[in-house]
């Protein structure tokens, strides 16, 4: 038995469509074209896929099963052709890094910073995301790392936990607690948590409210665009919301917020994705740079 990647291409998109003349519109082909690759590909199978009975391309069981295996079957083989490309000799040398918003902020400029020395033959291409971005940008762009919190479990990924970051609380100047060594949290019940829409990041978005609920604060919520230091940031520095934030963030705060410890500790996980098939050795000697650069922050 002999078939090919084209005719299961062909017959997924019948199966898809239900119909010749558009699916060989669709593949920009000829009608006879689409019969004869379907009926090659129902001799090579040795059983009928389409009911031909009708006017439209309806599918048998065994089409139903051979649609569901054709899609994966084409997955597959697209995955293959993008990883194998990963050895094309301009895309060896370059690594590309997708990043969340406070990662830009310390560990991702330390990295390249040291990567420039040691790994001279690495060229780091940064792709910057709003947060929760992070895992569908790595996959769609077929990056090779990915930096951020509360990254999503994708198939044929890893997540890593590089370190637990100390959560800081964003206050204007203003605010009669700007001054403290330490913040209750429950303290700031007349103010409302400014945080990104939940969407973007639910587990993230939840973590930090169960900060505050676990720290006696039930907060009214202020949604922001997809970046709190953003066009929002007045909101802050007007002492009308206040917001929790890692400690990478300290030092990138306008000059008219302070970060402030909470009375009660509590940390974010920085996290490291890739893609568990690359075995490229620079890969791995970036990542373990990523490491040992998260390490030292």
């Amino acid at each position: 038995m002999q078939i090919t990647l084209r005719q299961v291409e062909i017959f997924v998109t019948v199966a898809e469509i239900g119909h010749f003349g558009r699916a060989a519109e669709a593949l920009h082909i000829s009608q006879p074209t689409v019969s004869q690759e379907v009926s090659r590909l129902e001799r090579a199978l040795g059983i009928p896929l389409l009911d031909r009975s009708r006017r439209s391309a309806t599918v048998t069981q065994a089409g139903e099963a051979m649609a569901v295996e054709g899609r994966s079957l084409l997955n597959h083989a697209n995955q293959v052709v993008r990883d194998v490309q990963l050895y094309e000799p301009t895309r060896i040398r370059t690594a590309r890094v997708v990043a969340s918003p406070s990662v830009v902020n310390r560990l991702l400029p330390s990295t390249i910073s040291k990567a420039e020395q040691m790994l001279s033959s690495v060229r780091v291409e940064d792709i910057l995301v709003d947060t929760g971005g992070v895992t569908s940008t790595l996959i769609t762009e077929h990056a090779d790392i990915g930096l951020g919190r509360f990254l999503d479990e994708a198939a044929g990924y890893q997540i890593e936990v590089l370190a637990h970051e100390q959560v800081f609380v964003a206050l204007s100047h203003q605010h009669p607690l700007a001054d403290a060594d330490r913040v209750a949290l429950e303290a700031l019940e007349d103010l409302p948590l400014l945080l990104w829409p939940r969407e973007q990041n639910p587990a993230y978005y939840d973590y930090l409210l169960e900060i505050c609920t676990s720290r006696g604060l039930s907060p009214m919520l202020l949604v922001s665009p997809p970046r709190i230091v953003g066009s929002r940031l007045y909101l802050l520095s007007e002492s009308r919301a206040f917001s929790l934030v890692p400690s990478s963030m300290i030092g990138h705060l306008s000059e008219d917020l302070t970060a402030v410890p909470l009375a009660r500790a509590a940390t974010l996980p920085l996290e490291m994705q890739w893609r568990a098939s690359d075995s490229r050795p620079q890969l791995a000697a970036l990542r373990d740079l990523i490491r040992e650069v998260a390490s030292s922050l």
